[in-house]
């Protein structure tokens, strides 16, 4: 059993009766909607099937959709229940469930698992301020595959975590979507490099004859994070095609984090100033401030008061200034346009453009270094922050995201059979420009020693002054109030940041024959493909300094590469018997970069089965693989690390740490050219149940195995490596361990100065695990549409391994700082009841639950997490539409984590925000 059940009984009957009540209170009646569902078109009947293959599960009906290409292949269905086990969400969906955007829809995914950092989850100004990611079964937001419309969009040119390339999904209009295709599994038969952990199409709306406006403004109950966004869409449908434009303008508040109650009494409480004197001939050590110095006047907390004198030590609340969310504004257009230049040929373009403004703020850095007197005989330990005086650094992000697909497609008969063609160009751009409050180096060193007649800098931060000034001057320097000096100290750092994918593809569909023996023609599909891409990251000089004169604490990423791909590849859909299609694909990638990687072949053979109407079964063998991405090969960052060294008084004899010596050093991770790709097999099965056509179930078995993984080592496993070439765990004279003494690097005394990580192929790792899919309709006359579906994933097992002979580590228990749930589910319920003249009501129900995690440092498993979100909407009339959607229904909290880590809670996983209500309407000018 839980330990929490899935929610307190009181909460549980609220949501009961929200939903409940929400029915019973609307006019109900039975013979007025019998007229109006009677006068139903063929086209809204279709449009019912979509919403079927929409909520996950298609269930059987007589009438056909339109022939569409799926995700996860070339040939066009009529379907979106083929041999792969598929996720369609589309805009009705999003709005039911109280989801906004893209991001929104894929974070609400149980399969959308593991680390992400997000607009939310990233605090104190990292890699990827205002960036939405995506992470399909949890193995990493580079081996998901972003589309639209089948094809690439350019990556976020910062790397994730600072580790790897991903797509930014937040710079796709969600007044673009049409839906949102989502495949759990490896397509790179279909699609080559990363397409590992699953897939996600997202679908742009066409051929539209109506003009909405629609907005929505949402707040959190506490009244912080105002969200507002308002959009415009129309179009025209003529006789030879159509336009589609649409224009969206999104903004939010930025939410700190003395506004959020959860972390009221969780500060996060920084070093403030300190000086801890030493006597060296006396063997006494003790703090020293200048007399009576007062801690609160200065704006800080006392943490230690001694002696009569008023010796103190001052801690800052940095709270107030910390921006656990940004402050965003967003602008996105969207144009698409069809044109028929004959009876056989069309022409089609799309264009996606976004602009986005993101700032946030953290605690201005903190120095701290030690001062020697020039006679040898004391020294003081110095901890200095600026936050309190210089305030707090603000950072801002300025992002331009476009896409332009466009291309021509038709048809051709060739002998007796009709082949259908399309020739493609899509170019991506994704400019952004990084600017950082930040206090120079040089100008601090010297505003902490000025006055000092002698200074001589021994190692980083480490000097010997006069004495004189050590004792007369120096304290007083540290304690000093900076803010005069702000315009000296302070400076902008600025990083220029680029990517960009073009490709050119062409693609022909077409039968073969049924060979005499085949219940159906095989259907082929052909397609060739070329490809760049490039990333450049350049920040200014400053920042590369690392000699004393850049930065205080503030690393740089550096990169700049390009690589060129060319594929073939072909799928042949062969229907064997009636009841039995076999799917088989092969694709031939080659790639020029600067890595000795030629390319990868990879195959897969699909199939489906129905015996009967109500039973199907599919499956596959698909190999995957995934080319490094551009950060690891070109990418080149800098920042600061703490790390123990191993080697000092034997202190790791006994693999503890907690007698050695601990340093902040500089940390430079570096990318590599002889990775080699990451390559493995996917292995599937299923069952579809579908007993009428009001209830279906699916049940998917799946098994990932994937080899050479590339993961960047840490700076403490470095340093295990060093202690272990040094007592002869490894060979000291090996070229291994020639290079891990070469990457940590120490002074003359023995000290370390840095450490080079880079990323590393690893063994392999290994998941298994079962997703399932209940799904369930019910029409009353009198009482509406209801509709329930029920998702959930369950990780079986999770292993990795680092290198041939070690022990696998399993991931479902996490590793420090890296814990995710093995398991996730998901509950919508929703109710729908038409009116009479084009009214109608509805509410949703939709429910996550989060799997059991363990705490930061791994020593105890955490309660499983739930929220809810409740959605109601009423139609007025024909063209007006009001919503109203409360998230988080019953004020959830997140988990506490014991682990002595701000925030005290897993801030990728879970957010301490509370219940937030959001109000929305849509009108549509013209029908």
């Amino acid at each position: 059993m839980f330990v929490k059940t899935m929610f307190e009984k009181n909460k549980l009957s609220l949501c009961v009766a929200m939903v409940l009540g929400a029915a019973v209170s609307m006019p109900l009646s039975a013979q007025e909607n019998a007229e109006q569902k009677a006068e139903s078109s063929k086209e809204e009947q279709q449009t019912k099937t979509t919403k079927k293959a929409v909520n996950g599960l298609v269930t059987r009906e007589s009438e056909a959709i339109e022939n569409v290409v799926v995700t996860g292949s070339l040939i066009p269905r009529n379907t979106f229940d083929g041999p792969d086990p598929m996720t369609v969400i589309g805009e009705e969906d999003m709005k039911a469930r109280g989801l906004n955007t893209v991001a929104d829809v894929i974070d609400s995914l149980a399969a959308n698992t593991g680390y992400r950092e997000g607009e939310a989850g990233n605090l104190l100004s990292g890699f990827t301020v205002g960036a939405s990611e995506a992470n399909l079964r949890g193995m990493g937001s580079g081996r998901t595959l972003v589309l639209v419309n089948g094809r690439r969009i350019a990556d976020y040119p910062m790397p994730f975590g600072g580790e790897q390339n991903g797509a930014d999904l937040g710079t796709i209009p969600g007044t673009a979507m049409s839906r949102v295709e989502v495949l759990n599994g490896s397509a790179s038969a279909i699609y080559g490099s990363d397409a590992v952990g699953g897939v996600i199409n997202v679908i742009t709306k066409r051929d539209m004859e109506q003009t909405i406006v629609t907005g929505d403004v949402g707040m959190y109950e506490e009244g912080y994070g105002l969200t507002k966004n308002t959009s415009f869409i129309t179009g025209k449908v003529f006789d030879k095609g159509s336009v589609t434009f649409s224009l969206e303008q999104r903004t939010s508040d930025a939410v700190y984090a003395d506004e959020v109650d959860f972390l009221k009494d969780r500060a996060y409480l920084t070093t403030g100033v300190g000086v801890t004197l030493t006597d060296l001939n006396a063997g006494t050590q003790g703090p020293v401030s200048p007399m009576g110095y007062d801690c609160e006047a200065s704006g800080m907390v006392t943490t230690e008061t001694y002696g009569e004198d008023g010796q103190t030590v001052c801690n800052f609340d940095a709270s107030g200034g910390i921006a656990m969310m940004p402050d965003m504004e967003r602008t996105s257009t969207f144009i698409d346009g069809r044109y028929q230049f004959s009876d056989t040929v069309s022409g089609f373009m799309t264009f996606l453009g976004t602009k986005q403004d993101v700032s946030s703020s953290a605690p201005a850095a903190n120095w701290s270094g030690t001062i020697i007197s020039a006679d040898g005989s004391r020294a003081v330990n110095v901890a200095r922050s600026f936050v309190h005086d210089l305030g707090y650094t603000t950072s801002g992000y300025d992002q331009e995201m476009w896409t332009l697909m466009m291309g021509l497609e038709g048809e051709v008969v060739l002998g007796d059979t009709t082949w259908n063609w399309d020739v493609g160009y899509s170019k991506a751009r994704y400019n952004m420009v990084q600017k950082y409050g930040a206090i120079r180096e040089d100008k601090l060193r010297d505003w902490i020693l000025d006055g000092a007649q002698y200074s001589e800098e021994l190692s980083s931060n480490v000097y010997v002054v006069n004495n004189s000034f050590f004792d007369n001057q120096l304290v007083d320097n540290v304690f000093r109030d900076a803010s005069g000096d702000i315009d000296e100290l302070m400076g902008v750092a600025t990083t220029y940041a680029s990517s960009s994918a073009d490709s050119i593809s062409l693609k022909a569909v077409g039968e073969l024959s049924d060979f005499g023996f085949l219940y159906n023609p095989v259907t082929v599909a052909l397609v060739g493909d070329w490809a760049t891409q490039s990333s450049r990251i350049n920040p200014d000089e400053r920042s590369l300094n690392l000699d004393g004169n850049g930065w205080l604490n503030l690393g740089a990423i550096e990169a700049g590469g390009s690589r060129d791909r060319m594929a073939i590849g072909a799928e042949f859909l062969i229907p064997v018997v009636e009841d039995l299609e076999l799917t088989f694909a092969t694709r031939m990638d080659r790639y020029d970069d600067s890595t000795a990687i030629g390319g990868r072949n990879t195959s897969s053979l699909k199939f489906l089965y129905s015996p009967m109407d109500m039973l199907k079964f599919r499956g596959s063998v698909a190999q995957t693989f995934r080319a490094p991405d551009m950060f690891n090969i070109y990418g080149e960052s800098t920042g600061f690390t703490v790390v123990a060294d191993l080697l000092g008084n034997n202190c790791y004899a006994d693999e503890n740490t907690d007698d050695c010596a601990v340093y902040n050093v500089v940390s430079t991770r570096r990318g590599r050219q002889d990775l080699e790709e990451e390559k493995g097999k996917d292995v599937g099965f299923g069952v579809v149940f579908t007993p009428t056509n009001d209830i279906s179930l699916a049940v998917d078995w799946y098994n990932v195995r994937l080899e050479d993984l590339v993961v960047t080592e840490s700076a403490s496993g470095l340093m295990r490596q060093e202690w272990q070439c040094a007592t002869g765990v490894f060979a000291s004279g090996s070229a291994f361990c020639q290079n891990v003494n070469d990457r940590v690097i120490r002074d003359a005394s023995g000290r370390v100065e840095r450490v080079i990580i880079e990323p590393q192929n690893h063994e392999y790792t290994d998941m298994e695990g079962v997703d399932v899919t209940l799904a369930s309709k019910w029409d009353s006359a009198r009482f509406g549409n209801f509709s329930a579906q029920f998702k959930y994933v369950n990780i079986l097992s999770y292993e990795w391994l680092q290198f041939a002979g070690d022990e696998p580590v399993e991931m479902r228990n996490g590793l420090r700082g890296q814990s995710t749930p093995a398991n996730n589910s998901n509950l919508t319920l929703s109710w729908s009841n038409p009116l009479t003249g084009f009214r109608s009501v509805g509410a949703s129900l939709f429910i996550q639950r989060q799997g059991s995690v363990k705490n930061y440092v791994g020593t105890e498993r955490m309660d499983p997490y739930y929220t809810a979100n409740l959605s109601a909407n009423y139609s007025a009339s024909a063209r007006l539409n009001l919503g109203l959607t409360v998230r988080n229904l019953t004020d959830e909290m997140p988990n506490n984590d014991t682990s002595n880590r701000w925030p005290y809670y897993w801030s990728y996983l879970q957010q301490p925000y509370g219940r937030s209500v959001n109000l929305s309407f849509s009108y549509f000018l013209s029908n």
